[in-house]
């Protein structure tokens, strides 16, 4: 018996020093030493690809496992089934290719017992790659067989070794696709970060300055509503328009937010064109009297009386178009003129074409000149002012009423702007949406009915001007109203007296509108009157604003500035008058 698994290197001028890449292992595994030299001694100057043999000789399955850890790079394997047990060679077999998940490695066995176990169960079982008696493989056939099991082998690692490739390439691969999505995950919570402090900025730039707007809007609705001569009727018509064109400014910001969002919603009410044409044109006179310059005006003889859609949104992309037109021309004339193309009975295309006579628009800008916060050149912003988002927001609108702005320069000098937009017809043949009398008595009927009811009306508001604004609405309802300033007053006074209604400011110190209301609605508070009917006055002016104060328990919700008609209508919808 030998003392242990030993190695054995033939002896062959072309191969270099034990270990080298140039021998193929084979692993001879049985326990008559004969075996092993005759088998050496057989394949003598045996090479294959370039490369001699390297035998390693073990006398049992035991020894056979120790060896193949030293040299899990065996190419091959000759085993013998019974040695210190009936089944050692297969057991080494199964632990090579169970335990140690090696399947490359070639196996053939060769016993001197063939036939005591069906071979093709043997070879399916244990996974082994050729079967023989040890008197059939004599020099040929065990050359023939290494060949053979040495190319397979060959093929096995090469295979292996590119599958390990792909398999290290796709790891890398979900290691990098990982990578991304975390990467992607937190740009999208730095972005859903940055479009929450853009919503907040917003809303706060949006509070603080409807706040002060309010006051003039409510004033100049007040003034017009008055009996006044002439000239004061037109002061305060241009108090009245200028105050919509600041307001306008602030509604810009907050209108590329809508867009981005998808949150812009538009009203489809009846219009006279000829009437939006004039009035966008009549914001404009006192600044183009500064400058000389002319305002013409070009409606089609077949414009309808009145069309349907968003006329404030249509006011809006014109009040942006002729204001740059005024604003950098410096001498000629601004035209603004309309026209109307049936597409059938209920549809048609309404143009708009806004010329003037100043400097023309370079033609490298033109492409650009619709982005957000663009400028043909920096120092316009300096000389003009502006927020940059005029036609951005305009061509936006357009689009989304199924239509465009679109520019182009005329010859020798200027710019013409074209909007087109798809709009509805008014059928009706009713002229009352145009002139707005019979939008006046509906308001009239309304008050009348409203004045009867009685109200007790409790106003929360801390702002000075806006009390008085909305103190003066009512008194034209032939309503009052108790005054506070904060939320903690409201729920005092509530506690104290009965009231039919609330005015409610959201913003106010000390308790804000959307708190005081969720108190007041609370189950668990001590208000006797938790249903009473809440009317939000905010100058927030955001979706989720509105959201929100719907959601504290408020009835409705009105955004500053707010027109004597918005109270009147809210108040008729509440008391169902």
């Amino acid at each position: 018996m030998n003392d242990g698994p030993v190695e054995f290197i033939e002896d062959n001028a072309s191969l270099n020093q034990v270990g080298s890449d140039k021998f193929w292992k084979v692993m001879i595994v049985d326990d008559e030493k004969s075996i092993h030299d005759i088998t050496i001694t057989s394949l003598k100057g045996f090479m294959f690809e370039g490369r001699g043999l390297r035998f390693l000789n073990a006398f049992s399955g035991q020894e056979a496992v120790a060896l193949f850890h030293l040299h899990p790079d065996t190419a091959l394997l000759i085993v013998d089934v019974v040695m210190e047990t009936q089944n050692a060679g297969l057991n080494f077999v199964h632990y090579v290719r169970e335990k140690l998940k090696n399947h490359v490695v070639q196996v053939v066995i060769r016993t001197g017992q063939p036939g005591l176990a069906p071979e093709s169960d043997v070879i399916s079982k244990y996974k082994i790659n050729a079967y023989y008696s040890k008197t059939e493989l004599r020099i040929q056939k065990l050359i023939s067989l290494f060949t053979t099991s040495l190319r397979t082998f060959d093929i096995s690692v090469r295979l292996e070794a590119e599958l390990e490739k792909r398999r290290e390439a796709e790891q890398e691969l979900i290691s990098l696709n990982k990578s991304l999505e975390e990467k992607i995950e937190e740009r999208t919570r730095q972005l859903v970060r940055a479009n929450q402090l853009k919503s907040l900025f917003l809303a706060n730039v949006s509070h603080e300055i409807r706040t002060p707007m309010n006051g003039i809007v409510g004033m100049a609705d007040l003034l017009m509503d008055e009996d006044l001569a002439p000239d004061q009727k037109e002061y305060a018509r241009i108090i009245q328009s200028s105050a919509a064109s600041l307001l306008a400014i602030i509604n810009d910001i907050l209108d590329i937010s809508k867009i981005e969002s998808g949150q812009v919603i538009f009203e489809q009410r009846s219009f006279s064109v000829k009437m939006l044409v004039h009035e966008v044109i009549s914001l404009f006179r006192i600044k183009a009297g500064e400058k000389n310059l002319d305002l013409i005006i070009n409606v089609s003889e077949d414009m309808p009386h009145f069309l349907v859609g968003d006329e404030t949104r249509i006011k809006q992309i014109l009040i942006n178009l002729v204001g740059n037109a005024v604003k950098f021309t410096e001498q000629g004339f601004i035209r603004l003129a309309a026209r109307i193309e049936n597409k059938d009975r209920d549809e048609c295309l309404l143009f708009f074409e806004v010329e003037d006579t100043g400097p023309g628009i370079d033609d490298a800008y033109t492409d650009r000149m619709f982005d957000p916060f663009s400028q043909q050149d920096a120092s316009i912003t300096r000389k003009f002012g502006g927020t940059g988002l005029g036609l951005a927001i305009s061509r936006h609108l357009a689009r989304l009423m199924s239509g465009d702005v679109t520019v182009y320069n005329k010859k020798p000098h200027g710019s013409v702007f074209k909007v087109v937009l798809q709009l509805k017809k008014n059928v009706s043949g009713s002229l009352e949406a145009v002139t707005g009398e019979g939008e006046k008595e509906k308001i009239s009927d309304l008050i009348e009915r409203i004045s009867q009811l009685d109200l007790k009306i409790l106003l929360a508001e801390d702002h000075p001007v806006n009390q008085r604004v909305i103190l003066l609405m009512l008194k034209k309802m032939n309503l009052s109203a108790t005054v506070v300033a904060n939320g903690e007053e409201v729920l005092k006074m509530i506690r104290e007296k009965a009231f039919d209604l609330i005015l409610m400011d959201v913003r106010m110190p000390v308790l804000d509108g959307i708190e005081t209301t969720k108190i007041i609605r609370a189950p668990e508070s001590d208000i006797k009157n938790k249903t009473i009917p809440i009317i939000a006055l905010t100058a927030l002016a955001m979706q989720e604003d509105a959201e929100r104060c719907l959601k504290a328990g408020m009835d409705r919700y009105l955004t500053k500035p707010i027109h004597s008609d918005k109270i009147t209508y809210a108040i008729a919808d509440l008391f169902k008058v």
